[in-house]
C-alpha cells in the first residue's frame, strides 16, 4: 500500500512500482488510482462523516467498535467477491485473497483508512511518501483557484433560473484548499493522522519526494530492495527516466512561497522539513 498527503509524489511512486513488477490496479485513473479501491475508501468516509479534504472524522469511525466491524466486514467481502476483477483483472473465487502475483494500490485516503485496511492485511507492506508542505499547498492551492474558475461560471451560467427553484447543490462543496494557509493546514492534519496510524510499525519505508528526486539511484534502490524487485541496470535506468528532479522544493523559484513558508516554519518543522 501507497500512504502519503495528496500532491506528495504518490502517483510517481505508484507508477515507480508498477513499472518494476507490482499490479497497481487493472482500473487505474489518470493519476494511478484504483477505481475498485477509491470507492471502497470513499464509503469508508461517507461512514465517518468525513471527506476527501477533512479527514480527521474517520478516527471517530474507527473508535466506535460496532460501526468498525461492520465496515471491515463489508471491505472483506467486497475484496474477497468477483467484484474485485476490476482491480485485478482476473474473476478469482476468493477475489484478492487468490491474487498470486505481487499487489498493492495507491489512493490518499489509505493513510486515514488504513486501521481498517491492517485489519484485513495487518503484514503488507507500506510506503509512506512525504512532501515537503509549502509544496503540497501550492499544488493543492493551484488546482483549488482553477476549479474554483469552472464552480464559479458555472454558477452564474444557472443564477438566473434561481429565481424560480432553489440550487440543489453548492457552488462548491468545501473551500479546503482556497487559500495557502488552509492548504497547509490540510497537509498538517494529514500528515499528523499518517504519523498516528503508522505509529509503532517497523517494517514501513519512508520515501521523501524530494529525495527520490534528488538522490534517485539510491531512494529507488531502497524501493526495489523494499519489494523484493531486484535492482537491474536496465529497470534502474528504466525507472530514473520516470522521474523529474526539477520539482523537487519548487517551492523555493518562488519568493512569496519562501516567505511563506519561513512564517510557518514552526508547522513544518514538526514533520522534518524547513524552509
Amino acid at each position: 500500500m501507497v500512504v502519503g498527503m495528496h500532491r506528495s509524489g504518490t502517483s510517481l511512486v505508484s507508477r515507480l512500482l508498477d513499472q518494476s513488477g507490482i499490479l497497481m490496479g487493472k482500473d487505474l485513473q489518470s493519476d494511478h488510482e484504483s477505481r475498485f479501491f477509491i470507492g471502497l475508501n470513499q464509503w469508508i468516509y461517507e461512514n465517518a462523516g468525513a471527506d476527501w479534504a477533512r479527514p480527521g472524522a474517520v478516527s471517530e469511525l474507527v473508535d466506535f467498535e460496532p460501526a468498525r466491524e461492520k465496515v471491515e466486514q463489508y471491505l472483506r467481502t467486497r475484496v474477497s467477491s468477483r467484484a474485485s476483477r476490476k482491480f485485478s483483472g482476473h474473476s478469482l473465487r476468493n477475489g484478492l485473497f487468490d491474487l498470486d502475483c505481487p499487489w498493492g494500490w495507491k489512493d490518499p485516503r489509505n493513510g486515514p483508512a488504513l486501521p481498517f485496511w491492517q485489519s484485513i492485511w495487518p503484514n503488507m507492506r507500506i510506503i509512506h511518501v512525504m512532501r515537503h508542505g509549502v509544496d503540497v499547498a501550492a499544488s493543492l492551492h493551484a488546482r483549488s483557484n482553477r476549479h474554483w474558475s469552472d464552480d464559479i461560471s458555472r454558477f452564474e451560467k444557472w443564477l438566473p433560473m434561481y429565481r424560480w427553484k432553489s440550487s440543489r447543490s453548492p457552488i462548491r462543496r468545501g473551500q479546503r484548499a482556497a487559500t495557502l494557509s488552509h492548504a497547509l493546514e490540510f497537509w498538517a492534519e494529514q500528515m499528523n493522522i499518517e504519523q498516528t496510524v503508522l505509529e509503532g510499525r517497523e517494517d514501513v519505508l519512508v520515501v521523501r519526494y524530494e529525495d527520490l528526486l534528488t538522490d534517485t539511484e539510491i531512494t529507488l534502490r531502497q524501493i526495489l530492495d523494499y519489494i523484493s524487485v531486484p535492482a537491474d541496470s536496465n529497470l534502474l535506468s528504466n525507472l530514473e527516466g520516470m522521474v523529474e528532479p526539477s520539482r523537487a522544493y519548487a517551492f523555493r523559484d518562488d519568493e512569496n512561497l519562501v516567505a511563506f513558508a519561513e512564517r510557518n516554519s514552526e508547522t513544518l518543522e514538526m514533520f522534518g522539513y524547513g524552509n
